[in-house]
């Protein structure tokens, strides 16, 4: 969440003037729409939920016509993945692009201080989102675990007495 602090309202209007932004910086708003599908309207879907849309940036600069509602809702995708209400595919997604070497805050930051806190965002929100998926089905087995351990125990003590 920290990525996003240093965003302001007046980046987004900056970079939504840009009729052909540089490659990096669409690959950034690219991931980031792909991790809205399903969680913002403005964005496009196909049937199955995934991002469906011919020109990307296009659709980007329609999640930037309101930069406060964006900044917003992606300041909530944190609960929203707490809550299990992000769709795997969003960030399944954007792994391709964020395995590149060249993905990464400090070169995107060289071509636009708003895309550069975006990449790190989505950087570190996906590893956030992994984090989160393999540790909460090991939490309940451990719980699961627990509560069988327990229940032998008492099952134990009948016995020996």
């Amino acid at each position: 969440m920290k990525a996003l602090d240093g965003l302001d309202v007046k980046d987004f209007q900056m970079l939504k003037s840009l009729q052909n932004p540089p490659n990096d910086v669409k690959r950034v708003f690219t991931c980031v729409i792909n991790i809205l599908a399903n969680i913002d309207p403005e964005i496009p879907v196909d049937k199955k939920g995934r991002l469906k849309t011919e020109n990307p940036w296009k659709t980007a600069l329609a999640t930037m016509k309101n930069p406060a509602g964006l900044l917003s809702t992606l300041n909530s995708l944190k609960d929203k993945i707490d809550q299990g209400q992000m769709p795997s595919q969003n960030m399944n997604a954007n792994r391709e692009t964020i395995a590149d070497e060249t993905f990464t805050k400090e070169l995107i930051t060289a071509k636009s201080q708003c895309a550069g806190g975006l990449c790190d965002f989505v950087l570190n929100i996906t590893q956030y989102y992994n984090v989160v998926v393999s540790v909460e089905p090991k939490k309940a087995a451990l719980a699961k675990a627990k509560q069988e351990e327990s229940q032998a125990q008492i099952e134990l003590a009948e016995v020996n007495a």
